[in-house]
């Protein structure tokens, strides 16, 4: 034992003593060396450059036609409109008439003639008015004007959430008699408040 501790190890020369590594100590913001810049410069080539960032928008949902997306209130559409057919409150006619709304409207609006939505949905012209009629009462649609309307906000809207929160605004200024668009007719309002969403 005792000659193999007087043995030189393998690569060192006689009285010559053996290499510490270099301590290791943190680098980063403590002593304000950053870190990645520290790497590239050891590893790289060429001098470090700043990298800018440019942010895009993401696109619209990829979805069959090019009119971008229309959210719709999952409440409405699973809860409200399936009850409402099944038990005619709603016809189907007037279902027809709000879907064909729904994918017409930008931003809550709608411009359509009544000659329009009878050419997509293929009913007679003259039953188009009562449909419309029925849907206003039930404020899921409120008329401007001839031809122009507003889809209830709250139950299907083409936007971002800040659009339709901005959207609602206007509508509430308006203070409505016919409390559109918080208030739906009460045959529509089926289920506790708390299961709206």
């Amino acid at each position: 034992m005792a000659g193999e501790a007087a043995r030189p190890l393998r690569g060192r020369r006689a009285g010559q003593q053996p290499q510490q590594p270099a301590p290791i100590r943190p680098v980063g913001t403590d002593d304000g060396t950053d870190l990645a810049r520290l790497i590239a410069e050891q590893f790289g080539k060429d001098p470090v450059h700043e990298v800018k960032t440019v942010v895009y928008r993401r696109p619209p949902h990829d979805m069959l036609g090019a009119d971008g997306y229309s959210l719709v209130s999952n409440y409405f559409t699973r809860r409200v409109l399936p009850y409402c057919l099944m038990h005619n409150i709603i016809s189907k006619l007037q279902a027809a008439v709000l879907s064909n709304m729904i994918g017409r409207q930008k931003k809550g609006k709608i411009e359509a003639t009544h000659a329009e939505i009878t050419d997509e949905i293929g009913v007679k012209r003259t039953s188009i008015g009562h449909a419309l009629d029925a849907l206003c009462e039930k404020n899921l649609v409120r008329k401007v004007k001839r031809s122009s309307y507003q889809l209830n906000p709250r139950v299907a809207y083409n936007g971002n959430g800040q659009e339709q929160h901005d959207f609602l605004a206007k509508l509430r200024a308006l203070a409505l008699n016919s409390k559109f668009p918080d208030e739906l007719a009460p045959e529509l309002s089926l289920f506790p408040r708390s299961e709206v969403g």
